[in-house]
């Protein structure tokens, strides 16, 4: 059953290095060969100060945090049943951009808790997860709003 008292709680915090390399891995991943992702001076040329962070690297958050499997560790934590969740959505809404070379500090919230019933009549429990990026002048920079739903 999941927990309910930890609506509005901190759960961690972390820090990530944003690294050229790892970005540049992470962006033919997601196949975008683009030399925005690869090359400083080609990204420089186009007005930032290094090479930028895709859209959606946020995502690799999991590899910083001090755990064999963050998600599995947060699912139980949180009380969802593996078996019955899904991850729902997922929102970027960037302040500014990132850029290779920066080391954000990362918090994990979890945001709120709540029920509806489905088309079938069975209890679905939503649960917003906050994840929150700030530079070194702690400033944030980033806000990933995450939706799991349990059946």
């Amino acid at each position: 059953m999941i927990d309910k008292k930890l609506q509005g709680k901190k759960l961690l915090e972390f820090q990530m290095p944003v690294e050229r390399g790892k970005i540049r891995e992470f962006a033919w991943a997601v196949q975008d060969k683009s030399k925005m992702y690869s090359d400083p001076d080609f990204a420089v040329s186009k007005g930032f100060s290094g090479v930028p962070m895709p859209p959606t690297f946020p995502v690799t958050n999991g590899f910083h945090i001090d755990a064999e499997n963050f998600v599995m560790e947060l699912t139980q934590k949180l009380g969802m049943n593996v078996a019955t969740s899904v991850h729902g959505e997922a929102q970027f809404i960037y302040e500014r951009t990132v850029c290779a070379g920066e080391i954000l500090r990362g918090e994990i919230h979890v945001g709120e808790i709540y029920e509806k019933e489905s088309g079938n009549g069975k209890t679905m429990t939503f649960v917003e997860m906050k994840n929150l990026f700030f530079d070194s002048d702690n400033t944030l920079v980033i806000t990933v709003n995450n939706l799991f739903i349990e059946r």
